[in-house]
């Protein structure tokens, strides 16, 4: 399951229907629980951009800290 990514406009339809769980210490990685309990993480993955560039939303099979 893990690595199904969505990028650009697909994010803001997505992250409609998100709740957030938790945000790392950086603050570069947000982690998300949808509908049906499957677990995200918004990330920006461009540091060589002015704030990290454009997000994108990947699929997990579980959260780092499980």
């Amino acid at each position: 399951m893990e690595g199904r990514i969505l990028i650009a406009e697909k994010i803001t339809e997505k992250k409609k229907k998100l709740t957030k769980v938790a945000t790392d210490e950086t603050g570069w990685l947000t982690y998300y629980i949808d509908e049906n309990s499957e677990k995200w993480i918004e990330e920006y993955l461009n540091s060589e951009y002015q704030g990290g560039g454009l997000p994108q939303l990947r699929l997990l099979d579980k959260f780092p800290w499980e």
